[in-house]
């Protein structure tokens, strides 16, 4: 049973880390996650951040047989929670972007990436050419939200990934119309280019018994779209 955490009983110092999340955009996001890194994990899994999991999960269904052989980029990869979940699960070849080096110092720590590269996402026209078509795997937990990236992303997710790979990715279902995720995910069905294999609903932020800054519970849903 999942458990409940009171608000009052959430430390002073972890409330404070907690707003710090309350105001931030693309303007200044790189020094909002340098600044918020070495407690990003205690302020979001006590909040219930499940997305890494969810996605984690998503990929060991796809890849029961070909675990330990595929290739994996983790985008936005920040502590590196998505690329512990994989690790746990089975996957061994994991690379992560992320444009903080705060939050990479935080996932190189884990031991889980063969590489962790700093750079912005969002820039396809712009983006290298060795990660074009070599991954098997996209994971993306966090960066399809406010502040965030735009949909120029998916195009880089179709970019790094080979034929009949798997671009994985969460976001909230209000942000599908708000940010029109939803009408660029379909535009990119419509044109043949992915097909979805997998939809997963569920709540994030579901553990505090109320609401507090930005954490309130609020439904998220996880993707997996096979590249055609």
């Amino acid at each position: 049973m999942q458990k409940t955490v009171k608000l009052e009983e959430i430390p002073d110092d972890l409330k404070l880390e907690m707003l710090k999340h309350n105001h931030y955009d693309q303007s200044n996001i790189v020094e909002h996650y340098n600044e918020a890194a070495e407690k990003y994990e205690q302020v979001y899994l006590t909040a219930g951040y499940h997305d890494p999991e969810k996605c984690a999960e998503v990929a060991r269904d796809l890849f029961r047989e070909e675990i330990s052989t595929a290739l994996v980029l983790d985008m936005g990869c920040g502590t590196g929670l998505c690329g512990k979940y994989l690790t746990d699960f089975g996957f061994t070849h994991i690379d992560g972007i992320d444009a903080s080096s705060g939050m990479l110092e935080q996932a190189k720590s884990k031991n889980v990436y063969n590489e962790l590269i700093e750079m912005f996402l969002g820039k396809p026209e712009t983006y290298p050419a060795k990660f074009h078509n070599k991954y098997d795997v996209i994971t993306a937990t966090g960066i399809l939200a406010e502040g965030h990236l735009d949909c120029t992303v998916f195009e880089e997710m179709l970019m790094s990934l080979k034929k009949g790979g798997y671009a994985i990715f969460t976001t909230r279902t209000m942000y599908l119309t708000q940010y029109k995720y939803g009408e660029k995910i379909q535009a990119l069905v419509d044109e043949g280019r992915w097909e979805l294999v997998r939809e997963v609903v569920f709540d994030r932020y579901d553990q505090l018994d109320g609401e507090f800054g930005r954490f309130k519970k609020v439904e998220v849903r996880a993707f997996a779209y096979k590249k055609l």
